[in-house]
């Protein structure tokens, strides 16, 4: 990596990555780390494409939240305030009443066990 730099950084869920990647490999072969990384993004990625489409959506509605917490959600798909409250930094607050319609919005695209 001499000489290059990282011109742009943004958070992107496991989803993305997995289609991503998977577009990549079509076109030609992936190095060792992406080769692991597309294998760790399906076998950890829990949401459908139709699933992760609304469930993008609906966090997109709901205010003020940012894109890495969105990111956290899409990934995780917590189903319980509890769950919701590991993945929001300590720096950012969010009130009982948010916390609770985001496991609410989380627990209708979650996988059935």
């Amino acid at each position: 990596m001499i000489g290059e730099k990282v011109i742009e950084s943004k958070p992107v869920s496991l989803y993305e990555v997995k289609q991503t990647l998977s577009e990549r490999k079509k076109d030609k072969e992936l190095t060792y780390e992406q080769d692991i990384t597309l294998k760790y993004a399906k076998q950890f990625s829990k949401l459908t494409k139709a699933k992760y489409e609304k469930l993008l959506k609906e966090l997109d509605a709901v205010e003020g939240l940012d894109k890495e917490l969105k990111v956290k959600l899409l990934d995780i798909v917590p189903v319980s305030r509890e769950q919701v409250k590991v993945l929001v930094p300590k720096n950012v607050e969010l009130s009982e009443e948010l916390t609770s319609q985001l496991a609410e919005i989380c627990a209708k695209y979650a996988p059935k066990k």
